[in-house]
């Protein structure tokens, strides 16, 4: 449970849940245009309502307990979390690729600084998912985790809007 605990954190740090503006240098108006309504439809409070870490379900009380808030291009889960930290950070989505790419970088922990690659959809205006590769590793390119992959699925429901600090 502690394991998956972890990695879940780990995942969730790389937070699909990207709702954050693209940041590449000679990004074209068309793809900020892109990020732009891609940050409108992700941000916000999210539950985690299905978890997968490489090929194993996360328990249903830590899906319970694990909360995300997307705010630009930031992402934090509140100490009331299933993940049992707090943990912080940026990213920076991709919307014209195909599948959807989104990359996050922790702002604490062991994996400060490092990035976590992924992909992401938006199923509908309250429903959204994201595959993780682990951080430092490739990006994966199918919405699996299988056994060994190293890969964290995710399934979030958008509970309400961003918090007021």
């Amino acid at each position: 449970m502690v394991k998956v605990t972890s990695i879940l954190s780990i995942a969730t740090m790389a937070a699909m849940t990207v709702g954050f503006v693209n940041t590449e240098p000679g990004g074209s108006m068309a793809q900020s245009a892109a990020a732009q309504r891609e940050y409108e439809l992700l941000s916000g409070t999210w539950r985690l309502t299905r978890g997968v870490v490489n090929g194993k379900p996360v328990p249903a009380s830590v899906l319970r307990n694990t909360i995300l808030i997307t705010d630009h291009n930031t992402f934090r889960f509140p100490k009331a979390s299933g993940v049992g930290t707090h943990p912080a950070g940026s990213f920076t989505v991709k919307p014209n690729t195909r599948p959807k790419q989104v990359d996050s970088i922790a702002a604490g922990g062991p994996q400060v600084g490092q990035p976590t690659r992924g992909i992401y959809e938006i199923l509908d205006a309250n429903h959204k998912r994201a595959c993780w590769g682990p951080p430092g590793g490739p990006r994966p390119t199918e919405f699996k985790s299988l056994p060994g992959s190293g890969q964290i699925l995710q399934y979030w429901k958008k509970i309400g809007s961003v918090p007021s600090h």
